[in-house]
């Protein structure tokens, strides 16, 4: 394939390629599972995208995939990473990434505050209040599922879950530190909002 017919390859294909080298061989189901406990923090990721990845990183020669054969059950597709996929993986960490962008609604809906009823702001930051200590439960949770640094893998790839425990991932550990942060400050200008608001009423 030719260079400028190469599909081009965004920070969700590299979440994938890296949970791949990390973890590796996995499911497009396994896969997704990951992303949930793992990447939520910084990127999510639906299914079907998930597979639109694993699509495109097959084009670009970065994972293979083998069929495994189930009883009474479709076969499963295994996606393993490549050469060329822990090469790109590498030259991906040496590109600046790109700027930190905050995308809420709730913030949007704040900042034009002054057109709609205090009642109706307070439902939603109170309703924001409950997801988000929704999320810093399970960032909490998934602390405890962190994947150790240098797992001993089997020849097929995936880690050895007969090799001795090891010490959690440092850089794992510290997304997972940042995550509870957030949610952490978040919370804590949520109720700070809704307590000006409710004296704003009060006045």
């Amino acid at each position: 394939m030719k260079e400028m017919e190469r599909p081009e390859a965004y920070p969700i294909t590299y979440g994938v390629l890296g949970l791949l080298a990390f973890c590796g061989p996995m499911t497009g189901y396994d896969l997704k599972r990951m992303f949930d406990h793992i990447l939520s923090p910084m990127w999510g990721a639906t299914q079907s995208q998930i597979y639109k990845e694993l699509k495109r990183m097959q084009e670009l020669g970065w994972v293979e995939m083998q069929r495994e054969e189930q009883e009474s059950r479709p076969d499963r597709k295994i996606y393993s990473m490549t050469e060329a996929g822990r090469e790109a993986l590498a030259h991906w960490q040496t590109q600046p990434p790109t700027f930190f962008q905050l995308r809420d609604e709730l913030l949007l809906k704040l900042l034009f505050g002054s057109f709609g009823s205090p009642e109706a702001l307070l439902a939603n930051i109170r309703e924001g209040i409950r997801f988000h200590e929704q999320r810093l439960l399970a960032h909490r949770q998934n602390a405890s599922l962190i994947p150790p640094a240098n797992q001993p893998h089997q020849p097929s790839g995936r880690p050895d879950p007969y090799a001795a425990p090891a010490e959690p991932d440092i850089y794992f550990r510290l997304i997972t530190r940042f995550a509870i942060a957030l949610e952490k400050t978040y919370l804590n200008w949520l109720q700070e909002a809704q307590e000006t608001i409710e004296q704003e009423q009060e006045d």
